[in-house]
């Protein structure tokens, strides 16, 4: 994967994670608020429109009640005729019906029953009501039992079959029992009833009209914060993405100040490591000169001659792995992760870079590798750095004769490796400091104090973890934790 392939993948993450966030915390919010208080509306809307019906009904109701007290009072003068009630006869009760249309239209026809429910007069459109008999009539029955003289049904059926009011008086000439029943028609009264002037109606539809129009707003809302998430969030993935970026190359600058710092300190071994081939050189070379000055009287076979030539190739391959190996580890390059032989990693740097400074310092290196150790998918430069930093401390931190330990093992598909010394270890406050940016228990002329906080960078940017344990006088343990695949 290209270093641009690389930039594009980052962008479009964090412009990703950008639009959630945004979308998340700011649009949605408003989003949820915007439809709270339109349900809110709705609701107050609907309270309103129900308190006006029942303001409505209740008028209706009010003005239905005074309308048919009217009409009972017109129904109660009709008992001042009390021969009329003892004795109907149809002319009279159609001269009575009469009066009562000419108070109120609504009146539908009249009757006379008696305490049996039986029509002793009627007058009206259904003449066939007279052949009736009203005694299971719940009205009836409850004018007869009840203590009140008359009785107003609500809207009901009855034997006509359509809707209407019963009106009916208890009048009792002559020690007999009479009812005087009248029938009103609903709609007629509806008809007769005057409307009630009111604004609300008015109200009502602006305001419904306005709560339609809510969802419009919402709509046109929705667009613009849209359109204004994306460009902010592509405005901070910008920024974020430009900030990664010179973030990752300081990160690598500090990486390959750290390890220019660490080659200063292994100057001096590799120093040696360099001068001891060079010697050998010197040496074949000198001894080839003599055997070829004829002062010295001596003869050079071609056998000798091969040796020499052997030892010298020999040595020049040891110089050019040193320089090889030390250019591989100070040159400045990205992250690459790929297969990597840890033990062969480790085994290089003690080997080429570290053993004459170990042997020196009279240090022996324990190596403790587990059996058939997999490959690890990691950077080598990177993980070399890390390595070296470990081993550095570990010899700086022992003086005199001691051990460093290296181990390494794989357990449920991560990788293990420890680094143990002997050395002088670190108390408390200083373990809590370890890993901070240009810490250093060494001596000023000794030490940047970047190692371990470099260390610590790279094994997280690898996936791992980097941890440690000390006791004072007694040694320290850094323990790197990889995962085998990555």
């Amino acid at each position: 994967m290209s270093a641009n392939d690389s930039r594009d993948i980052l962008y479009r993450t964090l412009l990703r994670h950008a639009l959630v966030r945004t979308v998340f915390l700011y649009f949605i919010p408003l989003l949820l608020l915007t439809l709270f208080f339109h349900i809110q509306y709705r609701l107050v809307l609907r309270d309103i429109e129900v308190r006006h019906q029942l303001s409505l009904a209740e008028h209706q109701a009010g003005m239905l009640d005074m309308f048919l007290g009217d009409r009972l009072l017109n129904l109660t003068q009709l008992t001042d005729n009390l021969d009329f009630l003892h004795d109907p006869q149809p002319g009279d009760v159609q001269k009575n019906l009469d009066v009562l249309q000419e108070s109120s239209v609504a009146f539908v026809d009249l009757a006379v029953l008696d305490a049996h429910g039986v029509v002793l007069g009627y007058a009206g459109p259904l003449p066939r009501l007279s052949e009736l008999n009203y005694r299971d009539e719940a009205w009836f029955a409850r004018l007869l039992a009840g203590k009140s003289s008359h009785v107003i049904t609500d809207v009901y059926l009855g034997f006509r079959g359509e809707p209407h009011f019963t009106m009916a008086l208890k009048i009792e000439p002559s020690n007999q029992v009479r009812i005087l029943r009248a029938v009103l028609s609903p709609e007629i009264i509806l008809s007769h009833l005057p409307p009630r002037a009111s604004d609300v109606e008015d109200d009502l539809g602006k305001l419904t009209n306005m709560g339609s129009n809510i969802w419009l707003v919402a709509g046109a809302f929705c667009l613009i914060g849209g359109l204004v998430i994306w460009r902010l969030s592509r405005w901070v993935a910008h920024q974020q993405h430009e900030a990664l970026l010179v973030e990752k190359d300081l990160s690598l600058q500090l990486i390959h100040a750290a390890k220019l710092a660490s080659v200063g300190e292994l100057a001096s071994g590799i120093a040696h490591e360099i001068n001891n081939p060079l010697a050998v050189i010197a040496e074949k070379v000198g001894l080839m000169q003599d055997h070829l000055d004829p002062g010295f009287g001596r003869s050079l076979s071609e056998e000798k001659l091969k040796s020499h030539l052997s030892s010298i190739e020999g040595a020049v391959y040891r110089c050019t792995g040193i320089t090889r190996q030390l250019l591989g580890f100070v040159r400045q390059t990205g992250i690459e992760l790929v297969p990597c032989d840890v033990p062969v990693l480790v085994d290089k740097l003690l080997d080429r870079l570290l053993g004459s400074e170990m042997e020196v310092s009279d240090i022996t290196v324990v190596r403790d590798y587990g059996p058939q150790l997999p490959k690890v998918i990691t950077d080598p430069g990177q993980l070399q750095q890390v390595v070296l930093n470990l081993l550095k401390n570990a010899a700086d931190s022992i003086s005199g004769p001691g051990t460093i330990t290296i181990t390494m093992r794989e357990k449920h598909n991560r990788f293990t490796l420890k680094v143990n010394d002997t050395g002088c270890g670190m108390t408390e406050e200083q373990l809590e400091k370890v890993f901070m940016p240009f810490f250093t228990t060494k001596a000023p002329d000794k030490g940047t104090g970047l190692g371990l906080s470099v260390s610590f960078g790279i094994v997280e940017s690898l996936g791992g973890e980097l941890s440690v344990r000390s006791e004072a006088s007694v040694g320290s343990e850094f323990t790197i934790e990889l995962p085998v695949g990555n």
